[in-house]
């Protein structure tokens, strides 16, 4: 193609791409926003498709809170009653305290978090966490703990009536 035929080409383009620039910038500033969802729609979508991560997030930092406070009360509002990892936690926050170490900074960051199944009030994840250095605060000081290595579980949670509530954690098979 010679130069002549390409800046005639180039020429007649140019006015169509600047119109479609100046169209698509209209219609962003006359479209009208979006309707705010009801707080019905906002419910079902909640319930439809949490995003797990955050919740686990959520539930971690109470947990969080509940080590460095040394309060059961705290704790219990991150598992379901009667849980067995509920006793497990309650068990290792008692067994610190009895010997006046505190922990702080006992955080799980999820690295991969995925949905296997809902059933009823119950969902099913996939999880890869990892303990972030916890720090324990004793008498003799304090000292910060090893962090762990990335571990693969299985974790399913509850939904009651003040917020998803770990029912049960397990290693997922290799």
């Amino acid at each position: 193609m010679t130069t002549r035929r390409r800046v005639l080409w180039a020429s007649a383009l140019v006015p169509w791409v600047v119109g479609a620039m100046v169209w698509a910038v209209v219609q962003a500033v006359s479209t009208p926003p979006a309707p705010s969802p009801s707080p019905t729609s906002v419910v079902q979508a909640r319930a439809a498709s949490p995003d797990w991560s955050a919740v686990l997030d959520r539930l971690d930092r109470k947990r969080e809170r509940a080590y460095a406070a040394e309060d059961p009360a705290l704790l219990r509002a991150v598992y379901v009653s009667g849980s067995p990892v509920l006793r497990h936690d309650l068990a290792t926050l008692r067994a610190y305290s009895d010997r006046g170490v505190r922990l702080t900074g006992v955080r799980l960051r999820s690295l991969d978090v995925e949905p296997l199944g809902r059933s009823g009030p119950y969902v099913r994840l996939h999880v890869v966490d990892q303990l972030d250095r916890p720090t324990a605060h004793g008498a003799d000081g304090t000292v910060r703990l090893p962090r762990d290595r990335a571990t693969v579980r299985v974790i399913v949670l509850r939904d009651a009536t003040d917020g998803w509530r770990i029912a049960a954690v397990r290693r997922a098979e290799a």
